[in-house]
């Protein structure tokens, strides 16, 4: 609702703080130009927005419906740093559901898990691993389950 229209010495309207050009104050060849560069970036926004939601858009989904707590900027920072990002989401959803404990608890979390991939790491089997060693109640953390991995032994069969 418009609560106030004022008039400017300057030939513009003022309303509610917005400056709106009048016709005689804006040529018609500006107007025509801001108005296909604002189409123009509205296609160009759009365009990104569903590219984004068509490649992150269900794997985000299952991540947030099973409460992996993974963003949709985490998934997008993933594939920047060329992270199989469904690998991530996978072990946070096993980990998640094996009920290991909270991030805080378990210090399992999204960006030590991407430093595993990176790092060359088998990030499943060690998630296997520690949700074997947890039902099992034996004293496996995942920062013990990480070292045998990147020692080179089967972390399931130590």
């Amino acid at each position: 609702m418009i609560t106030s229209l004022l008039s400017s010495p300057l030939g513009t309207t003022v309303v509610s703080g917005l400056l709106l050009a009048q016709d005689e104050g804006m040529p018609d060849e500006v107007r025509g130009i801001l108005i296909l560069a604002a189409i123009i970036f509205g296609v160009i926004f759009v365009a990104v927005m569903g590219f984004l939601i068509f490649a992150y858009g269900a794997i985000w989904f299952q991540a947030f419906m099973s409460g992996a707590n993974i963003s949709m900027m985490s998934l997008i920072n993933m594939s920047l740093r060329q992270v199989d990002a469904r690998t991530i989401v996978t072990a946070k959803i096993m980990a998640k559901q094996a009920n290991i404990g909270s991030e805080k608890q378990s210090g399992i979390t999204t960006k030590r898990l991407e430093a595993h991939f990176l790092a060359g790491g088998n990030v499943l089997r060690v998630i296997r691993a520690v949700i074997a060693a947890h039902r099992a109640d034996l004293g496996l953390s995942f920062d013990q389950a990480t070292a045998i991995d990147l020692a080179g032994r089967d972390v399931l069969d130590a």
